[in-house]
């Protein structure tokens, strides 16, 4: 696991030093020459749509003659989707943005290609892949969304043995797609101390639901005052609406991220390799921090309140590997929605 802070990026994490990463030769402008005659690019992403819709707005503004058109489904949906396209011999995107867990197995799959970014430099460590099959677009902190009207921020259980508390039974929004967190946890506790936790913690009878904008909007609306280990940027989103909803965070922070690549049969490459290029700019950057998402760009301010005090914990890519066996874990503990 990486333990970094915000402000320390650049010093707290070495990965290697840029001049050992691949670099893949084209110029911006053969890169234009070729999505002219392109015209088209095929972008997957889990971005929720209306925010993948302004970037790829704002990518077709810059870049007209390219007509950008969108596949967007929840993480392991999407790596799904992909899966079952290759293996019927069909490669249909160009562009592919989801976590780090989807990008890990399609590196390993091989189905991305090797592409270094000019704007990989101005990205943070270790948000960008050493062998340049990748780079992350922004981080997932995640954090503890809570219902403004129906808890004081005081109120809020923070601690691990504080959600045990009897009088929040029932009371505690779940995705149940997402075991990552529940990973994490078993590794920082140690597995037989962590399962036993997390049988108590089931024990709390959640209310489950799939994906975590759903599970945020309901949080607003009331239905019930916590959801445990929502992101960051949902919570800025709706609260940013006017929503009566704020986050606070456990430290140190689980915190996942979105990497984006080029497909290994884009196509449309060139096209693609200039979408990455955009959504790692400094103009791009910029758009993604304005839905209240922590955008990887150096430099670049969020909207977000009290990041910069934050002690974010990375945890190794390869993690991927026991996705299905604590994905079982997980959903033997805590249980699938009941509709």
């Amino acid at each position: 696991m990486i333990y970094l802070r915000y402000c320390f990026f650049i010093t707290a994490i070495v990965i290697g030093p840029l001049s050992t990463m691949p670099i893949i030769a084209s110029t911006h402008e053969s890169l234009i020459e070729g999505a002219k005659k392109e015209g088209k690019l095929v972008v997957y992403t889990s971005m929720t749509v209306d925010q993948a819709q302004k970037l790829n707005d704002a990518f077709k503004a810059k870049y007209p003659f390219i007509q950008p058109s969108m596949f967007r489904a929840v993480g392991e949906r999407l790596l799904t989707k992909i899966m079952a396209e290759a293996q019927a011999g069909r490669y249909e995107f160009d562009v592919v943005q989801s976590a780090e867990t989807q990008a890990y197995f399609l590196k390993k799959k091989n189905l991305l290609t090797k592409y270094v970014a000019p704007e990989t430099k101005n990205i943070q460590k270790p948000f960008f892949d050493p062998d340049g099959y990748w780079a992350a677009v922004y981080m997932m902190p995640n954090v503890i969304g809570y219902n403004t009207r129906m808890l004081k921020r005081n109120e809020v259980p923070r601690s691990d043995e504080e959600f045990l508390n009897p009088k929040w039974k029932g009371k505690i929004g779940m995705d149940h797609s997402k075991p990552e967190w529940f990973s994490w946890k078993l590794k920082r506790m140690g597995e037989e101390k962590g399962l036993a936790y997390m049988r108590k913690l089931g024990a709390q009878d959640f209310k489950l639901y799939s994906g975590l904008t759903i599970l945020t909007n309901l949080l607003a609306a009331g239905e019930f005052p916590l959801v445990l280990n929502t992101y960051l940027h949902n919570v800025e989103d709706v609260r940013r609406k006017g929503a009566p909803v704020d986050w606070v965070a456990q430290d140190p922070v689980f915190t996942k991220f979105q990497p984006i690549g080029v497909g290994s049969k884009a196509t449309n490459p060139n096209a693609a390799k200039l979408f990455v290029d955009f959504m790692l700019s400094e103009e791009g950057q910029k758009i993604i921090a304005s839905f209240g998402r922590v955008p990887t760009r150096r430099g670049v301010p969020t909207t977000a309140q009290g990041i910069d005090k934050l002690n974010y914990v990375i945890d190794d890519i390869g993690a991927g590997d026991d996705f299905n066996k604590n994905f079982e874990l997980f959903r033997n503990i805590f249980g699938a929605p009941k509709s």
